[in-house]
């Protein structure tokens, strides 16, 4: 056994830190009893991703970590980094790596003797010892998509290769609909060939716990393991006092910047978590000093500003943040004050998750404001919206009881059955070798997250022919009422990758099709954009074309040319639309 001959000695090599009855518990799991399948729950920072990474690396195993998007890899990076350079400072004998592989980032460091290697010598990506990724590049890997040459190896790989492989999907809570529906198959998919997954949340579903019922479930959540967690960490003070204030949503955000200029101080730490990107940019610029964060920054100024709310946590320092549900997944932050925007009873516990995360606060505070919540960001019908906010007035002033929230979780899977098709037929071509269905697999097709296409909004191309400032949205987000509402200045282009000449072919677009074989980039004018704000708002460049009510399985965009003319674009309703249709 690496790092020791002890559970115990295998954590302080690599975290130095003792492990917890949580951790001890997955150690014997996946060391001395070898289960390969874990379904594991467990309360936000109590260190579920140190659960499943010290036994990997102990036990030499290549261990996939597939989170739901790049902000969270390139938040998780530093914290995998350490783990890695501890494990070759500990054990000489060979080199040691950490791989990213993201939509926008394919690398590899090394370090040996605990000392980075430069330009390390090329190896296959999944090699490594630890591979972050992307549910989404993880599933374009897994089908063979990419480069020619090169992609056939991933699937190989993946199965196979020098250490035995140990898959970690963490956040699991955060997948739906499309994602939902492949994460599932997924795990399944990786299972039944006797490959060991664990998936980690802190807020599951009990429906979608039950949708994974193949796995092994550990619940340290509540009943006797979370008496058994709490009991071992032995914080001063680990409750959190909730605090709720009922006022009209047109009202939530100039109440939340009265809160938080009355509870704020300079050696306190204080998060500001609303609904939408519009009203985090309002909030940080009415407060003096607040930092901003939300998932149209670029990953640069993301990565900026997560680290520097780091730094001030490190040296015990205050900061105000003004964010959107960009914080609710993986920033491990320790407020003393989090004032948030009345949410869904799953993301409530997750943004709670970020107060008192040590639990070494005397007065730590979650303040929830409004009387109900924008029906564009909740599941809960309007009883049982009414019903989950008596149980926060009957809180109010007192502790923050998780176990009453969770009660009012009632999201549900919902599983579609076009993904699960394409899934299936996908998976029978690359690995049971079912030539009918090659022609899916040429399309280069693989819907990941929802049957909406993205687009990729950017200011400029720099010497490289790299996109300057690229930030992805939906396009859905783009798209105007009106004529009177599009964005002046805006230019579309089409993204392609030459065979030939092995690089990226920018070009204006000029005619329309299925919106899914190229990447759209839309060019922003100067001062839509900046590097502080992000993209404060989306451009408007496409406009919606009526449903033919003899096709209401494809939405329909129009892009007005700068000539005239008109480029179509197209892609697959949404299954919800499609029911609706029906229907009637």
């Amino acid at each position: 056994m690496r790092f020791g001959s002890t559970v115990g000695e295998a954590y302080q090599t690599l975290t130095q830190f003792s492990p917890n009855p949580m951790q001890e518990d997955i150690w014997r799991a996946l060391v001395e009893d070898e289960n390969g399948g874990l379904l594991l729950l467990a309360p936000t920072g109590s260190g579920k991703t140190e659960a499943v990474a010290v036994p990997g690396l102990a036990l030499g195993r290549r261990i996939f970590v597939v989170l739901p998007s790049r902000s969270l890899v390139d938040d998780q990076f530093v914290r995998f980094a350490k783990m890695v350079q501890r494990a070759s400072a500990c054990d000489t004998s060979r080199p040691y790596s950490l791989v990213v592989d993201t939509g926008a980032l394919s690398e590899r460091r090394v370090w040996n003797r605990g000392v980075p290697v430069g330009n390390p010598q090329r190896r296959h990506l999944y090699q490594g010892d630890i591979i972050l990724t992307t549910l989404d590049k993880f599933l374009y890997r897994f089908f063979g998509f990419g480069e020619p040459r090169k992609s056939y190896v991933f699937p190989l790989h993946i199965h196979y290769g020098l250490h035995h492989p140990l898959f970690c999907f963490d956040e699991a809570h955060s997948y739906d609909a499309v994602a939902w529906t492949n994460f599932r198959l997924l795990l399944r998919a990786l299972y039944e060939k006797g490959l060991d997954v664990v998936a980690m949340t802190a807020t599951m579903p009990p429906a979608f716990a039950a949708d994974l019922n193949f796995l092994d479930k550990q619940n340290w959540v509540d009943g006797p393991n979370r008496a058994r967690l709490d009991k071992f960490t032995r914080r001063a003070n680990p409750q959190r006092g909730l605090t709720y204030v009922s006022c009209e949503l047109d009202k939530v955000p100039n109440k939340m910047i009265a809160l938080a200029q009355e509870h704020h101080a300079p050696d306190r730490r204080t998060i500001v978590v609303v609904g939408t990107v519009r009203d985090a940019v309002t909030i940080h610029r009415q407060l003096d000093g607040a930092l901003l964060y939300h998932g149209r920054l670029t990953a640069m100024q993301r990565w900026k500003i997560y680290h520097q709310l780091k730094r001030y946590e490190e040296k015990g320092e205050g900061y105000l943040l003004a964010t959107t549900s960009a914080i609710e997944v993986g920033c491990d932050l320790d407020a003393h004050t989090l004032i948030t925007q009345l949410c869904d009873p799953d993301q409530l516990l997750q943004r709670a998750g970020r107060c008192n995360r040590k639990g070494e606060m005397k007065s730590a505070q979650v303040i929830v404001v409004g009387n109900r919540i924008p029906w564009f960001l909740t599941v809960l019908s309007d009883e049982a919206q009414a019903a989950y906010r008596a149980t926060l007035m009957e809180m109010n002033g007192n502790i923050l009881d998780s176990t009453a929230v969770q009660r009012h979780i009632i999201k549900e899977p919902n599983l579609d059955y076009r993904v699960e098709v394409a899934f299936r037929m996908l998976y029978e071509y690359v690995y049971e070798a079912a030539v009918e269905n090659k022609g899916l697999h040429d399309k280069g097709l693989v819907i990941t997250r929802s049957w909406e296409p993205s687009v990729i909004l950017y200011t400029d191309i720099d010497a490289n022919g790299q996109l300057r400032n690229p930030v992805r949205v939906s396009i859905k987000q783009c798209v105007a009422n009106s004529k009177d509402e599009l964005t002046p200045g805006c230019r579309v282009y089409r993204r392609t990758f030459s065979q030939q000449e092995h690089q990226p072919v920018i070009e204006p677009l000029r005619y329309g099709g299925c919106a899914y074989l190229v990447d759209l980039i839309v060019k922003v004018p100067m001062g839509f954009f900046d590097e502080e704000i992000g993209y404060a708002k989306v451009p408007k460049v496409f406009l919606r074309q009526k449903r033919w009510s003899d096709d209401p399985y494809r939405e329909r965009l129009i892009y007005p040319l700068p000539n005239g003319k008109q480029a179509w674009l197209w892609y697959v309703a949404p299954l919800e639309f499609v029911k609706v249709r029906n229907a009637d």
